[in-house]
């Protein structure tokens, strides 16, 4: 069973994947998708393009997320994993799926509390060797969606905090498994302001 944001995705709900979208006029525009992220992903582009309608407050893909798991819980408890009515949802492990969270949220969050923290760089040879020891680590990885306004959101994110600089491996940088970062941030960091319960690779120099 597929849960993404708190939201069971591998039931579609009566009418499919829909959001009432209110607008300033009093007037409501039905959204629709042919997936849970096909529907955030229209959300967000119709928030974007109408944000005299919409308000530019709710034009971000935090508040997407939220508006629209607030309308499917209040609406169809079947597709809420918060709910008691849910389904069951544990991995063979045990582990509540419900904790679980995308390598792409996990990235945003670390941007996000990046951006109110002072940060210091190291110079270009140090992330590049960095950079090089992360692009072959089996705990980076992939992190864009088949979201684009989502993903969008995240790469300006990582531009507004690395500016110019860059490394030959920028392009096989993804999200650290183990500390949450962006890596092709991260490695330009002298505090990249994470930690884990995890024990990382043994050549990972997060350990230097």
């Amino acid at each position: 069973m597929s849960v993404e944001f708190g939201i069971i995705t591998s039931v579609v709900p009566p009418g499919s994947w829909h959001y009432p979208q209110l607008l300033s006029s009093g007037q409501t525009v039905r959204l629709a998708g042919h997936s849970f992220e096909h529907l955030l992903e229209q959300m967000l582009d119709f928030r974007r393009r109408h944000l005299d309608l919409c308000g530019a407050a709710n034009a971000t893909i935090e508040r997407v997320r939220a508006d629209l798991k607030e309308y499917l819980c209040s609406h169809f408890p079947q597709n809420c994993a918060d709910s008691p009515g849910s389904p069951s949802v544990t991995s063979r492990t045990g582990i509540s799926v419900v904790n679980y969270q995308k390598p792409i949220d996990r990235a945003s969050d670390w941007l996000g509390k990046l951006g109110a923290l002072p940060i210091s760089r190291v110079d270009a040879a140090l992330a590049a060797s960095r950079a090089q020891i992360c692009a072959t680590c089996p705990q980076n990885v992939r992190w864009q969606t088949s979201c684009a306004p989502c993903n969008d959101n995240v790469n300006i994110r990582i531009q507004n905090a690395k500016g110019s600089a860059y490394t030959p491996y920028d392009k096989s940088l993804g999200m650290c498994r183990i500390f949450g970062t962006a890596n092709e941030v991260a490695v330009w960091l002298s505090d990249t302001h994470s930690s884990s319960d995890q024990k990382p690779p043994a050549v990972c120099w997060h350990n230097d």
